[in-house]
């Protein structure tokens, strides 16, 4: 869980719910607290404008006690001193505890390092078909999921393929070719990634603030996958810390943050102008109306997606974008296989650092001289010291789904959160194609086994449930035409001028990467594009 800094501080306690309610106090809301809105926070608010920060999470809620069992029983420097024939004991507790209140929420293992960062699914269901589950994993707090304890840390880029794949399969981005380099290479510098030039074309390299080369366990993995395959092109890993954008953007004077605000619609003129929004306030139990020109949405795909439909209004009856078609639709989400096993002992002098990985790109193509049309899968390795005779090993692959009009959320008719708020009803489901990749997948880690000496002890079978990667994206994709898209190529809604959407919800595709950083890169773009259309927009972002 992220550390709250003083300026941060200050900011969330400065902003009291009167301070909302003054008429033109605030440039600009940013409704979400995670990466994106973070950044957005940063950008903005290093531009000159006054932003207001509105955060769902409420940190007096829950028990402080329970919370705190957990967190012990699911340390693993704890079972350690658990006898090996009652391992399983904490194991059913941790899970036990979950079901009460979290029973979606602890099915992710990182779940017992901070039961508290996730939302009660109590107070915050939602509703799937029958035999067609959707694991929506929902973390309200400062910093969002980004700061969970055991997050991944990875940013990498989207290759040219990925934003214009041209295979009929999968539509284009609304992007020109590189258009989006600078903004990646923006985020980059404040990111200060650690990782290695590798020259790939099919995974582009990134502005590094760390250069790392491979040790020799890394250099022995590597070579032993290249051995069996010489078109594969294994690298390390690019991965960072998170970035604290809302303590740099409280630094700057002009933030106020709130948390316990559970945005319930976005506010718009009937001159088609964002106008605002309207806020259930834990604090005070009181609905609350903050007023400002320009809101970035910037809640995590789903709770986004949410907001629009949530917000209808005359000229936008099925909510902000849904004269589309598109609002709603193409949920997508990355299908992991993993597999775990043993392999030969680190050499004494290894040392762990934590989210270093190897990452294999592309990985379905390892026999091919570059990728080729299709969906893809990468491959994340991870080995850590065990035994004097043995290590720890293990690899995950993210097959890429593919955007399909049919896997969709939307409101639920009757269903309501604790706040009177009506729920997603999420449909969405693996198709043939998908499940295809799954059992490629499945053959791509047997074959790293036997390619690297690992002996594996368990693999999955079949793919993760979707929405377990934690990895959601589209469902208010950005397009050239809003005829059959929510966003324009600013990711600002076609149907709410002011409006930004720059979080996972806005993807038109997923590719086989990690999506935070494509997150971040089309959050400074937008910020970029609204800044130039204030008074302040002489103050170009750098």
């Amino acid at each position: 869980m992220l550390k709250l800094g003083h300026a941060l501080q200050g900011a969330i306690h400065a902003t009291t719910q009167e301070s909302l309610k003054r008429p033109d106090a605030h440039d600009v809301i940013v409704v979400g607290a995670g990466a994106a809105g973070g950044l957005a926070a940063l950008l903005l608010a290093e531009a000159g404008l006054r932003v207001l920060v509105l955060d769902a999470g409420w940190p007096h809620e829950g028990s402080p006690l329970i919370n705190a069992i957990v967190r012990k029983l699911a340390d693993p420097k704890n079972l350690r001193f658990v006898p090996p024939r009652f391992a399983i004991l904490p194991k059913a507790a941790i899970r036990g505890v979950g079901l009460l209140r979290q029973p979606v929420q602890s099915r992710l293992p990182a779940w017992g390092r901070e039961p508290e960062a996730f939302v009660d699914d109590r107070k915050c269901p939602y509703v799937t078909p029958p035999n067609r589950p959707f694991i929506w994993i929902r973390a309200r707090q400062i910093g969002g999921r980004m700061v969970v304890s055991t997050h991944g840390g990875q940013y990498y880029r989207l290759s040219p393929s990925d934003l214009a794949p041209g295979d009929g399969s999968r539509p284009s981005w609304p992007l020109e070719p590189g258009e989006l380099d600078p903004w990646y290479s923006l985020v980059e510098h404040r990111l200060r990634l650690s990782g290695a030039r590798e020259g790939i074309a099919w995974q582009p390299d990134s502005e590094l603030g760390r250069v790392l080369t491979p040790n020799t366990n890394e250099s022995s993995l590597m070579n032993s996958i290249r051995s069996s395959w010489p078109a594969s092109r294994p690298m390390l890993g690019r991965f960072a810390p998170p970035l604290d954008g809302l303590e740099g953007a409280a630094r700057t004077g002009r933030l106020r943050c709130r948390q316990g605000a559970i945005v319930k619609r976005i506010e718009v003129h009937p001159s088609g102008h964002v106008s605002g929004v309207s806020l259930f306030d834990l604090e005070t139990r009181s609905e609350v109306r903050v007023s400002a020109p320009m809101v970035f949405l910037c809640a995590s795909a789903l709770e986004s997606t949410r907001l629009l439909l949530l917000s209808e209004t005359t000229n936008s009856p099925d909510g902000l974008g849904g004269g589309s078609g598109a609002l709603g639709r193409h949920l997508m989400d990355h299908m992991i296989v993993a597999g775990w096993g043993s392999a030969p002992p680190l050499p004494a002098s290894h040392h762990h650092e934590e989210n270093r990985l190897i990452y294999l790109p592309r990985f379905d193509a390892r026999a091919d001289p570059k990728p080729g049309p299709g969906p893809g899968v990468g491959v994340q390795l991870y080995q850590w010291p065990g035994t004097p005779t043995n290590s720890g090993f293990c690899a995950v692959t993210f097959g890429e789904m593919l955007p399909r009009s049919e896997n969709r959320v939307m409101l639920h008719p009757k269903r309501r959160d604790a706040w009177g708020i009506p729920v997603l009803f999420i449909d969405c489901a693996y198709d043939d194609a998908d499940l295809a990749l799954a059992r490629l997948q499945i053959e791509t880690i047997r074959e790293l086994a036997g390619a690297t000496g690992v002996t594996l002890t368990s693999i999955n079978t079949r793919p993760t449930m979707p929405g377990i990667c934690a990895h959601e994206c589209g469902t208010a994709r950005m397009g050239r035409d809003p005829r059959d898209s929510v966003l324009d190529p600013h990711n600002q809604c076609w149907e709410a001028k002011g409006l930004y959407v720059t979080d996972g919800a806005s993807f038109v595709t997923q590719g086989s990467q990690n999506p935070t950083l494509t997150i971040l890169a089309l959050t400074a773009r937008a910020c970029h594009h609204a800044v130039g259309r204030t008074p302040e927009g002489s103050r170009l972002l750098t």
